[in-house]
């Protein structure tokens, strides 16, 4: 019989390391050649930098006496363990995000508990917060239409009858300055009619806007109104802030205006879950029982197309506004700077206004 000592040695855990590190390799090659998706490969790297120490462990047992060798070769292999134990998670993870859209490692996305949580789910009589939106009425609508036609120097006459559906709206600005005065008068609008406002940012720190929008608003009672229906999504800080410690200290400040915070994960799977998040947050912080007409703004979140591709942002858009849109009770803003005229036009064409804010690139508007 061959025993463990004969079968561990320094070769054979080296093999070991190469066959993960291959495996890695050709999984995120085939991940961000086909599914255009680069951005995940950085979850690979903590997975090779521990492959790479115990490659390191297993060679430098060859250096020293028997006695040490043998527990350094075990150590190399306790290690190579908890990578491919790292290796499973990191796997997991990327399905999750590839097949639901979602950033999440949790057991209900395992095969057949999804299913069975969504038909006990559906098979509910008793009505349930998400699935009973209240209807906006017609005086914030035309309220809308007046802010969005202002915004884009074009007629909205057509949106004026209650039959054609307003249910999303795109803009495309050039200074974020602008971005706030639209954003700040869509919200009042809404928070007048003690409706709620999901605010998500991946272009910028959310606090900026925030601090815009309790500028607008002189009476502190009011706006502990307002801050109680607000949600605000911070999406940048975990892509854009890095190291800078400033962001922590603007964490805290915005915490300290009352309004309730959602982080983002990276990717924009971790974009759509946290809109989920704060989704069922409305739920359980007002308590209501029927869901409120809610701003749902998203900007700038075609700013990571540079850390991830072009066609995440288009699937986002195409699941984001017609999910919106079937959920009810929601009026979705895209509001975007920088962005080519490819997926300009795919936004502009699932939107129900879409439009160049007056200013902006060629300082025109249009309807889609």
């Amino acid at each position: 019989m061959i025993s463990v000592s004969t079968l561990l040695t320094p070769w054979s855990v080296l093999t070991a390391t190469a066959g993960l590190i291959a495996f890695h390799i050709g999984l995120y090659t085939l991940v961000g050649r086909e599914r255009k998706s680069p951005y995940v490969i950085n979850a690979v790297f903590p997975v090779f930098l521990l492959c790479l120490f115990v490659a390191t462990l297993a060679l430098g047992s060859l250096l020293l006496p028997p006695w040490a060798s043998d527990w350094i070769l075990q150590a190399s292999v306790a290690f190579l363990t908890l990578a491919f134990a790292m290796s499973f998670m990191v796997v997991y993870r990327t399905a999750v995000r590839f097949v639901y859209f979602v950033d999440s490692i949790g057991f209900k996305h395992l095969p057949g508990v999804r299913q069975f949580r969504r038909r006990k789910k559906l098979n509910d009589p008793k009505p349930t917060f998400a699935y009973s939106p209240m209807s906006t009425n017609a005086d914030l609508r035309k309220q809308v239409i007046c802010i969005v036609q202002q915004a884009i120097g074009v007629q909205l006459g057509d949106f004026e009858k209650n039959e054609v559906p307003l249910d999303s709206v795109a803009l495309q600005i050039a200074e974020q300055r602008r971005a706030n005065e639209i954003l700040a008068l869509l919200c009042k609008a809404f928070f007048e009619e003690s409706f709620c406002v999901q605010y998500l940012t991946a272009s910028r720190h959310p606090i900026e806007f925030v601090e815009y929008l309790k500028g607008t608003q002189p009476d502190d009672n009011v706006w502990r109104k307002w801050a109680k229906d607000l949600i605000v999504i911070d999406a940048y800080s975990p892509h854009f802030a890095f190291t800078d410690s400033v962001y922590k200290k603007k964490d805290a400040a915005l915490a300290g205006m009352a309004v309730q915070i959602v982080t983002s994960k990276m990717t924009y799977a971790g974009m759509h879950s946290a809109s989920s998040e704060a989704f069922n947050l409305f739920e359980t912080s007002s308590g209501d029982k029927v869901r409120r007409p809610t701003l749902v703004v998203y900007e700038g979140a075609y700013a990571l197309t540079d850390l991830e591709s072009a066609e995440q942002y288009r699937i986002f858009i195409r699941h984001v506004i017609p999910s919106e849109k079937m959920w009810g009770g929601m009026l979705t803003v895209f509001i975007e700077g920088c962005q080519n005229s490819v997926d300009w036009e795919l936004l502009r064409a699932y939107a129900s206004i879409a439009g160049k804010v007056a200013g902006s690139l060629d300082g025109g508007g249009s309807r889609s």
